[in-house]
């Protein structure tokens, strides 16, 4: 018999779903085969945040949430394998068993499958940098390429990005959070990331590209991979 909390999580589960968001080489856009795996709530089309971190609270929870997204993630690549899935995973939930177990179901196809960390910062900041460089370390050596997202935000600082260059693909910038600066500065900020992703031999993506005008600077600015809601006729929604 199901407790309580489960059946609590599979009716959340129930109100949420997939959508794959476009990853663009800005000279290559007819031929898109890959995407970031965004969560989404169906009423609203908007991240769950609330939903979240109920299902990402414990292991137990966090189990629940992970055998939904495999389900939906292998589904998908049955019938699509020539497509390449960023698969957002945050600090908190690198501490799982769950998550491990997770990533182990999917390992026949890793090589359609990515990683990306994002910043949130754990309650536990403060004991986790260390181990997470570990747990970091334990997910390439399960196969898996790695990205950090939204560098210069939260965990991902630029010491963290430093810190892991030796186990990681890919960064990704988001200009979201910069669109007050003017023009100038904000084409700095990208070409400092980008010198830092050329230092470490890593690719670099920008994400908030919501414009011509912003697609056509990024690429002047010497970043091709880009990602937004400029393609967003181009996403695939998973229900």
């Amino acid at each position: 018999m199901k407790t309580k909390n489960e059946k609590c999580g599979e009716r959340l589960l129930d109100t949420l779903f997939f959508c794959l968001q476009p990853i663009i080489k800005s000279d290559e856009e007819k031929v898109i085969n890959e995407y970031e795996v965004l969560l989404r709530r169906t009423k609203d089309q908007k991240f769950p945040k609330d939903e979240f971190a109920y299902l990402t609270q414990n292991d137990k929870k966090n189990e629940q949430l992970m055998t939904w997204s495999c389900r939906k993630i292998q589904a998908f690549l049955e019938v699509n394998p020539q497509c390449t899935l960023w698969i957002n995973l945050n600090h908190h939930q690198l501490s799982f068993k769950s998550t491990y177990v997770f990533l182990e179901s999917l390992r026949k196809f890793k090589k359609n499958i990515k990683i990306e960390i994002t910043e949130q910062i754990p309650e536990s900041a403060s004991n986790e940098t260390g181990e997470t460089i570990k747990r970091i370390s334990k997910i390439k050596e399960m196969g898996y390429e790695i990205a950090l997202d939204d560098v210069g935000m939260g965990m991902n600082t630029l010491a963290f990005v430093l810190a892991n260059t030796n186990h990681i693909k890919r960064l990704k910038l988001s200009i979201v959070s910069f669109k007050t600066l003017s023009m100038e500065s904000l084409v700095l900020l990208i070409k400092f990331w980008k010198l830092v992703a050329n230092e470490a031999k890593v690719e670099l993506v920008i994400e908030g590209i919501d414009s011509e005008k912003m697609r056509t600077m990024v690429h002047q600015a010497g970043v091709k991979m880009q990602q937004g809601f400029l393609w967003k006729s181009q996403f695939i929604f998973l229900y």
